[in-house]
């Protein structure tokens, strides 16, 4: 029996001996070729990965002498050193090709870190790190296997026409949107994965390791970035008298206390003992977001070259970093290090630091937390500045995170538990003052209102289960959003004449609220926003979208007259808009007037974007807007063609509005190809004419009067004072159940 035994072990292969199921005795045998295991397919012996089981073991050792056992060590070592030689082998070839990948088929390279592979699992053609291409469809989400991604491709794709807008405008910022175009969850821990911060391709500098300053972690060189005390001093009054008014993120009178001290005891210097880096990082964030938002004359008039201000902001900006990581700001906490991110966050967008600044905006907001700025009450201890000090940061927190809701789908401040009380009304000397006289503190008061309507939006939409109660949400928010900037803001952000004692920020105030109102506006209605330009039912959330685009883009028009501060705001919210309506044209007839207008726009936008070059927003933005233009021009002489040949013109609704594709555009987009083809396939085009289907059958009478044409006709947004019509039986009166009800009865998939 044992010589039977011991003849059968010898045929079978191990992974068949072991999993106990039939071997066809071939080397390598059927079950192994099956399961891509041929190249370990042997006897047991020879199988390094093999268990024998106890009772085996003990047979062996038994009937066994010990050179025997010897023997069978040897063989299983050289068999594991064969393995071993052939993994380096893969991965060292694997390593080769990844080298030899074009460059535009990766994300900027100074995201991607190679980590020592022997630890790192057997790569595959479907690896995530072997596919970076942000928007690569072919693989799955957390797996990155391609069968789940190829299961579910209109998934997808709808779920990327849905929220197209706001994906759109990320581009425009430099960051994704949707996790599905870049690798952000994958198996292979040790393999570098998802895109930070996406910068331009010309703004390498401080990558380059020729650079003998391309490490500025050394106080040496920090203290080398800093100008002249009298340009210092030249910089931090610029800020507090043009900048401070938009954020208020620190008390001006105890930083330039704080700064005199800093020039007068340490010289200027940074590694003197008893400087606090978390205050330097507050300095040079403050020094940043002059250099960075002021505008071309008034950096001349400091005698900086465009060059240096490129160079100059960008080091400020890593510097801020580089002081709170030198500080271990993390576990040294410190409301310099909130004060310094909050500061920072008026720059970075415009550098191109927007991913790392939400970062550094979550690790603030905790900070603060855990230094019990979210609950400084009146019966609080502390000073009275200390504690107005505290409230002004944290009221700044609060709206950058509540802001950036529609961009993250969460938030990490709740309402809920942050019962700080607002800043005071009042300048440094805080004696405080009544609402309708205007402070450094009272644009920020006022914006953190409207910044609190999104969490609760944000609530109320992810408590709902259909699209009904979602769009109910919706039309309740944008009511409420309305009334605040029309009713409740202040008479000196309204149109009235300017006092002669009022602040010199009240115009530029005036124009940012009513372009960051109309893009809230824009926010409110995003789930919405995809399925307005196909579904007649949300014509409401159209209409409203396009007429608040119209007004960013008019204020935007009069900003660039004024000799203000350049806000990131101003860039980034005019991007948006004309990406709105840019799809507004793709799912229109070419023919249509709205067209043209809407083209106008665009155009306007991009001159104006033209001259503000040094932005990281302006650039993105006139290479999307530009490619978008590029679709919208295809699209026309497709149509012109089709004019004149009749016979083969196709009639243009809103299926074949839909063969844009944006899934493809942000792929091209994203790959820095031309858009040889956004169209959708055949398939695509199909299903979408299924979708639609019901969408072109007429509405029966009762359903035919759903939203009132005054309604419609009033739902203008171009004016800047907010005074626009809303359909207030939507919410409140008798016919919102139908009205709603009527949205409800089309299948629309909207989230």
């Amino acid at each position: 029996m044992s010589g039977a035994h011991t003849h059968r072990s010898r045929l079978a292969c191990a992974s068949c001996t072991r999993r106990k199921v039939k071997c066809s005795k071939d080397t390598p045998c059927t079950n192994c070729v099956r399961r891509g295991e041929q190249d370990s397919c042997g006897p047991p012996g020879a199988d390094p990965y093999a268990s024998p089981s106890p009772s085996a073991v003990r047979r062996e050792t038994s009937s066994r002498p010990q050179s025997a056992a010897t023997v069978l060590i040897d063989r299983s070592t050289d068999a594991e050193l064969g393995a071993l030689r052939r993994r380096v082998a893969e991965l060292e070839e694997e390593q080769h090709r990844r080298n030899s990948t074009p460059p535009s088929s990766r994300f900027a390279s100074n995201q991607l870190q190679q980590h020592p592979p022997a630890a790192s699992p057997a790569p595959s053609s479907t690896s995530p790190a072997n596919n970076l291409n942000p928007v690569d469809e072919r693989h799955d989400d957390v797996t990155g296997s391609p069968s789940a991604a190829t299961d579910r491709p209109e998934h997808n794709e709808r779920a990327v026409m849905k929220d197209a807008a706001s994906i759109l405008e990320f581009l425009a910022w430099g960051r994704r949107k949707d996790p599905s175009y870049h690798t952000v969850v994958t198996p292979e821990v040790t393999t570098a994965v998802a895109s930070g911060d996406v910068r331009d391709a010309d703004n390498n500098e401080e990558d380059d390791l020729s650079n003998p300053f391309g490490d500025s972690t050394h106080l040496a060189v920090l203290q080398l970035l800093l100008p002249s005390p009298r340009m210092v001093w030249q910089l931090i009054e610029y800020h507090e008298r043009c900048l401070l008014w938009y954020h208020g993120s620190y008390h001006a009178a105890a930083f330039n206390a704080q700064a005199k001290a800093f020039f007068s005891q340490h010289s200027g210097l940074i590694e003197s003992s008893g400087v606090d880096l978390q205050w330097v990082a507050l300095l040079f964030a403050i020094l940043c977001a002059s250099l960075a938002c002021a505008p071309p004359g008034q950096v001349q008039a400091w005698n900086f070259l465009e060059a240096e201000r490129d160079t100059l902001a960008r080091r400020w900006y890593k510097a801020t970093i580089t002081c709170l990581n030198r500080a271990e700001y993390t576990a040294n906490l410190s409301v310099f290090a909130c004060q310094a991110i909050a500061t920072s966050t008026i720059s970075s967008h415009v550098l191109g630091f927007s991913n790392s600044q939400s970062i550094q905006l979550a690790a603030a907001v905790r900070i603060a937390q855990s230094l019990g700025l979210h609950r400084l009450g009146p019966d609080t201890a502390g000073s009275p500045l200390e504690k107005e000090i505290g409230r002004r940061v944290w009221c700044q927190l609060c709206s950058q995170d509540w802001f950036g809701i529609p961009f993250s789908e969460s938030y990490l401040i709740n309402p809920l538990y942050s019962t700080s009380e607002p800043p005071l009304n009042a300048n440094d000397d805080l004696l405080e003052l009544p609402e309708h006289v205007p402070t450094i503190t009272s644009y920020c008061r006022f914006l953190r209102n409207v910044a609190a309507i999104m969490p609760r939006l944000q609530d109320g939409l992810m408590s709902c289960n259909t699209p009904f109660t979602r769009y109910e949400q919706v039309l309740a928010w944008d009511a409420r959003l309305r009334a605040l900037v029309t009713t409740e803001r202040p008479k000196y952000l309204g149109h009235i004449p300017i006092e002669s004692d009022w602040p010199s920020w009240i115009p530029w105030g005036r124009r940012a609220l009513a372009i960051s109102s109309s893009h809230k506006i824009i926010m409110i209605h995003r789930s919405f926003l995809s399925d307005s330009f196909t579904n007649p039912a949300f014509a409401f959330t159209r209409r409203t979208c396009l007429s608040a685009s119209k007004t960013i883009i008019k204020e935007y028009k009069q900003v660039i007259e004024e000799d203000g501060p350049v806000l990131w705001i101003h860039q980034a919210f005019a991007v948006a808009a004309s990406i709105i309506l840019l799809l507004d044209i793709l799912h229109r007839d070419p023919t249509d007037e709205d067209c043209l207008e809407h083209r106008q726009l665009v155009k306007d936008v991009l001159d104006i974007l033209m001259l503000y070059q040094y932005s990281m927003i302006s650039k993105r933005g006139i290479k999307l807007l530009s490619a978008l233009l590029k679709e919208v021009d295809q699209r026309a002489n497709v149509d012109e063609s089709s004019r004149i040949r009749p016979h083969k013109r196709r009639r243009v609704t809103s299926d074949t509005a839909n063969k844009f594709s944006v899934p493809n555009f942000i792929r091209s987009f994203c790959d820095g190809r031309p858009a040889e083809s956004t169209q959708l396939t055949n398939a695509s085009i199909r299903r979408n004419q299924r979708q639609q289907s019901t969408l072109n059958t007429h509405v029966p009478d009762a359903g035919e009067h759903m939203i009132d044409p005054q309604v419609l006709e009033a739902s203008d947004l171009t004016h800047s004072d907010f005074n626009f019509s809303f359909p207030a039986f939507g919410l409140d009166g008798a016919n919102g159940f139908e009205n709603l009800l009527y949205l409800a009865n089309y299948n629309t998939g909207a989230a």
